[in-house]
C-alpha cells in the first residue's frame, strides 16, 4: 500500500529520542499496513505514536506487546525519583529493553 494522500513531506526528527520514537512509529506502521488498516488510520497511528508523551505512563497499552516498553519506562521514571541520572536511568531502560533484566525489583503500578 502507498500513500497517495496529499500532505507535507515529515522531517525526520534529529535528537535521539525523536529518532527512537520515528522508528517505533514506522513499525507501528508496517504492522497497520498487515492489519490491511486504511490510509487514515495508519496515518492516526503515525501521528499517535509521533505525538506519544513517554512522561504519561497511563498511556502505554497495558497489552503484551507493549509490557517491556511500560515496564522500561516505569523503571525508568522510579530511577529518576529516586536520585538516579538520566544516564543511569537510560540504562535501566536499555537493560530491561535489552532483555538483561526483567525489571522486577517489587515495584507495583
Amino acid at each position: 500500500m502507498t500513500c497517495t494522500s496529499k500532505h507535507p513531506e515529515f522531517q525526520v526528527p534529529t535528537d535521539p529520542h525523536g529518532k527512537l520514537r520515528y522508528e517505533s512509529a514506522m513499525k507501528h506502521v508496517e504492522a497497520a499496513k498487515k492489519a490491511g488498516k486504511s490510509t487514515e488510520e495508519i496515518h492516526a497511528v503515525f501521528q499517535k505514536v509521533m505525538e506519544f508523551d513517554p512522561s504519561d505512563i497511563d498511556s502505554i497499552p497495558k497489552d503484551e506487546a507493549h509490557a517491556k516498553y511500560r515496564t522500561a519506562m516505569l523503571h525508568m521514571q522510579k530511577a529518576l525519583q529516586n536520585g538516579k541520572s538520566a544516564d543511569e536511568a537510560h540504562t535501566i531502560f536499555k537493560k530491561i529493553m535489552n532483555g538483561e533484566t526483567s525489571g522486577h525489583c517489587g515495584h507495583k503500578e
